[in-house]
């Protein structure tokens, strides 16, 4: 009887240590820097501009006609810094449909192409 007890608290000894978790340090991962974002220039006239509402879920955005005649989209953030020739600061509202811009943007990890600043030439 002592021999049967024996073998029974040894396996149980046994089979505890094999559904024990293992605790080990955190593994700690290594800090990517974020990826360089390549700024374009994209010149060209507008062929429509929308103007955003945030509350509805609407993007600011404009859409111009590059030198080969694709049309070209931007999203257009409040923060951005839009010009005209002169380099006065002007809005989204004050570009018209067929004004000649220079757009510099990013494109995003989406393909979205986001727009950092616009400058009016004509």
């Amino acid at each position: 009887m002592k021999k049967i007890t024996l073998v029974l608290f040894f396996v149980a000894f046994v089979s505890s240590m094999c559904f024990a978790q293992q605790t080990s340090a955190p593994v700690s991962q290594a800090v990517q820097a974020p990826a360089v974002a390549h700024t374009f220039t994209s010149t060209g006239k507008v062929d429509s501009t929308i103007i955003g509402d945030t509350t509805k879920g609407i993007r600011s955005e404009l859409a111009i006609i590059d030198a080969s005649g694709k049309t070209v989209s931007f999203v257009v953030k409040s923060s951005i810094s839009i010009t005209d020739k002169d380099a006065k600061v002007i809005t989204l509202n004050d570009i018209k449909k067929d004004s000649k811009v220079i757009v510099e943007y990013t494109i995003s990890n989406k393909g979205i192409n986001r727009a950092q600043s616009i400058k009016l030439v004509e």
